[in-house]
């Protein structure tokens, strides 16, 4: 099987601020879970048989949109006690638009209905909601539940109270820039391998 993602990703200055922020992170507290990942915003991310078969379904389909849309980060937020981290999760959080909530339901079922997308029975996901979205995408965070953000990294052993944390809540972003492309990768452990990349549907 194939762990692969579909990632937005930014313009120069966003994706700047975020390196640095990054970087910020690693001077106080080292290598932390997501520190070296590339800036991005995850559609999703599944299990699939074979890639090209991915491959199969964007190319054999020229029906893409050259339609630019708006994409803005508002504020930081942090997923306190991360299940898959053991750390909490500093990120910025995006504006959830319809465009952008329509986009993810548009390729998770464009894959679902021609591939076979690997769905565990035996995954550990404790909220209904989540193994509902599971057994039918292959991927938990979709609808209401998704929260579109761009994770700088995920810091074990800090306190809720640490400085740095509490400034981080407090600080302020208001960013906005287009996106027309979705990108693929396939993810190796904690590598990103690039596949391809498509217009928006």
């Amino acid at each position: 099987m194939h762990k692969i993602a579909a990632f937005i990703e930014f313009d120069k200055k966003i994706t700047d601020k975020i390196l640095a922020q990054k970087k910020i992170v690693k001077k106080k507290f080292g290598n932390q879970t997501y520190l070296n990942h590339p800036v991005h915003l995850t559609l999703f991310t599944l299990n699939i048989k074979k890639i090209t078969e991915l491959k199969k379904i964007y190319f054999s389909d020229i029906n893409h949109s050259k339609r630019k849309y708006n994409i803005y980060l508002t504020k930081t937020g942090i997923f306190y006690n991360d299940p898959l981290t053991g750390g909490h999760t500093f990120f910025y959080k995006i504006k959830k638009s319809k465009s952008l909530a329509n986009l993810q339901l548009k390729h998770l079922d464009k894959i679902n209905k021609k591939i076979t997308v690997l769905k565990k029975k035996n995954n550990l996901l404790k909220l209904a909601v989540l193994k509902k979205n599971y057994k039918k995408y292959g991927f938990p965070f979709v609808g209401k539940i998704w929260i579109p953000h761009t994770t700088i990294a995920s810091i074990k052993n800090i306190d809720t109270k640490n400085e740095f944390l509490t400034k981080f809540l407090k600080s302020k972003i208001k960013l906005k820039c287009q996106y027309e492309k979705i990108k693929f990768y396939k993810i190796i452990n904690n590598k990103h391998k690039f596949l391809f990349s498509i217009k928006n549907i």
